[in-house]
């Protein structure tokens, strides 16, 4: 089962009020590694803008990258656009999913 508790880096963290972790404190967890989010896309072999691009709406290549450059699984870090069984939640067909924050609250 996935929990917030195994993940030391999510102790830091803000929560929205949607269950979702604060875009600024996912930035700082990247810059506290050494990379800015350009360097992050660059490592990580996606596109530039991808990584700013997920911390201000859904993008699963930057939000992917993301995750696996903080070593914390995808349906965790986002937990508002994943489900449990880390399927993407699409916007348009958003009440058709449980998220990972609707299950963990």
């Amino acid at each position: 089962m996935l929990s917030f508790e195994h993940y030391p880096l999510f102790r830091q963290f803000e929560r929205l009020p949607d269950g979702s972790w604060h875009p600024e404190d996912i930035k700082a967890a990247i810059r506290k590694r050494g990379l800015t989010l350009t360097e992050l896309c660059h490592a990580m072999d996606v596109p530039k803008h991808s990584a700013s691009k997920a911390l201000a709406e859904p993008f699963t290549r930057g939000e992917i990258a993301i995750a696996q450059y903080l070593d914390v699984p995808v349906q965790l870090l986002f937990p508002t656009r994943w489900t449990v069984d880390k399927k993407r939640v699409r916007p348009r067909y958003a009440a058709k999913y449980t998220t990972v924050a609707e299950v963990l609250s």
